[in-house]
């Protein structure tokens, strides 16, 4: 709200210089186009009190201050719209996501909400009191429908809502690299990712879907994973885990050989239509995360 109300302020602060601008040039254009001897005659200086100049007031010419004050109450309105919009989206993904994480945890949020509201399209979770984990926290990236550039740059590049889930896990479980990835993501992931180039290597699987790649330092690793039911989710008709990564190593490359070992997991789940069935579809692939 305090960035709007200062949105809001710049915006109109503009308009107001903008239509005082535009007005002196009109005051300079009028008095530019007066006879020669007016000019003089208002010049010259007198003694006697002179009737004031009639200014014509018309709407015609304030064209551009009122298509900008359209634009600013446009923007303002999309903004309120738009956050609304979010808050209802972001209501009914907090259902699943609250069940299955007090299923899971034995400490959820703040104990009175689930989902802390970062920003009108963004709401995190954080979780803990689960046994092999640290905790575990998740970002539920919805579309900026309360800026109309960030949602013209959502629908040019074809991002979509998501929800991003991290689970650090306990430091005596056994660490290695495994990512599964979409097909098209797959060179990229493994150009940048240091965990994923330096120590697995591109396996195959007979269950897995053509549109997925993965990586892996072991198929011992690989046959264990997919086992679990990893290879039903993935060629599953729902195909909403996008991206999988169970990893001992940093993202970006450290700058000695000597780093923290960290493991985690971290999963990327796309938001389905938000139906009865979508809303079933995202809990079961929730549920498989923590299951995993």
């Amino acid at each position: 709200m305090h960035q709007l109300v200062r949105i809001s302020q710049l915006a109109l602060c503009w308009v107001v210089l903008l239509a005082a601008r535009v007005a002196g040039d009109e005051l300079e254009g009028a008095v530019g186009n007066m006879p020669a001897d007016t000019q003089a005659a208002a010049a010259a200086p007198t003694s006697e009190k002179t009737a004031p100049v009639a200014i014509e007031l018309e709407l015609s010419n304030f064209k551009m201050e009122a298509l900008m004050l359209v634009i600013v109450a446009g923007l303002v309105a999309n903004y309120f719209y738009g956050s609304r919009k979010n808050a209802e989206l972001a209501n009914i993904w907090e259902k699943p996501i609250a069940t299955v994480l007090q299923a899971n945890f034995s400490a959820v949020g703040d104990g009175r909400q689930v989902l802390e509201r970062d920003s009108a399209a963004d709401l995190l979770f954080y979780a803990s009191g689960r046994r092999h984990c640290k905790y575990a926290q998740g970002h539920l990236m919805l579309t900026a429908r309360q800026d109309p550039i960030a949602l013209l740059n959502d629908l040019t590049a074809n991002n979509h809502e998501k929800l991003e889930v991290e689970v650090t896990l306990n430091d005596n479980l056994p660490g290695f690299v495994f990512a599964a990835v979409p097909r098209k993501r797959s060179k990229a992931v493994n150009r940048d990712r240091y965990d994923v180039s330096t120590f697995a290597k591109i396996a195959t699987h007979d269950n897995v879907p053509a549109s997925i790649v993965l990586f892996s330092e072991s198929s011992d690793i690989t046959n264990q994973l997919l086992d679990s039911g990893l290879d039903k989710m993935l060629a599953g008709e729902s195909g909403l885990l996008e991206e999988i990564y169970v990893t001992d190593s940093p993202a970006e490359k450290p700058e000695t050989h000597d780093f923290k070992r960290e493991k985690r997991l971290l999963v990327t789940i796309r938001l389905p239509a938000s139906t009865a069935a979508g809303i079933q579809s995202f809990r079961e692939a929730l549920e498989f995360v923590f299951y995993m």
